[in-house]
């Protein structure tokens, strides 16, 4: 499953790279949108190169166990085909989180066509049920219709539905580096923070301040 495909099939531009993964959105389903890096680059960086890079970030997580890893990792082994579409099926719900948090920032409804594929994985889980919009905001409601669990992405998508209903939704921001593209929750004191990291997209920008300042001064 060449990760160049995926992401082709995905419609994103990115190129997969066995880079370490941050997890410092504050939340789990902002991290997991965010293992697309740079996403508002030209050429976003992928960092998920395929079904077996997920289950090793689904276990660091600890949404899988150890043992529960290895099994599905030695599944994905044995029915290929099976596991590339279960990651399809993975950074498509990724990318429909991602709009949906990034609908809500930009005061927008919901795209119906990403509510749709969200929902579609929340009545499989035990709580059937799924989300509705209201304006620019969520709430939830009971499901329709069931379905057997698929605990893992199902798993993801109830964290993403949950912060879209919680009081912390409030404090989502969107990094202001440039084509950075990374969302955080902002736990800062004052409400303040402008960067996904200070060591990152925060010292670049100091660094084009100070270059700014020294051009006009020279």
């Amino acid at each position: 499953m060449p990760p160049a495909e995926e992401s082709m099939a995905m419609a994103v531009r990115g190129k997969a790279k066995a880079i370490s993964l941050r997890d410092d959105g504050g939340h789990l389903a902002l991290d997991f949108v965010n293992t697309l890096d740079w996403r508002d680059r030209a050429q976003p960086v992928e960092r998920l190169a395929g079904w077996p890079e997920l289950l090793d970030w689904l276990r660091r997580v600890r949404i899988l166990g150890a043992r529960e890893a290895k099994t599905l990792a030695r599944e994905a082994r044995a029915a290929p085909r099976r596991a590339a579409a279960h990651f399809r099926a993975a950074l498509r719900l990724r990318e429909a989180s991602s709009r949906l948090f990034r609908a809500w920032l930009g005061h927008r409804a919901a795209d119906p066509a990403d509510l749709a594929l969200l929902n579609a994985r929340l009545r499989r889980r035990p709580h059937n049920r799924e989300l509705a919009a209201s304006g620019a905001d969520y709430v939830w409601r009971r499901a329709r219709e069931g379905g057997a669990p698929a605990r893992l992405l199902g798993v993801l998508a109830e964290a993403t539905a949950e912060l879209l209903t919680s009081p912390e939704l409030r404090r989502l921001r969107l990094c202001e580096g440039a084509g950075c593209g990374w969302l955080f929750l902002d736990v800062s004191p004052n409400r303040s923070r402008r960067w996904c990291a200070m060591a990152s997209c925060g010292n670049r920008a100091k660094a084009r301040r100070h270059y700014a300042r020294r051009r006009e001064a020279g």
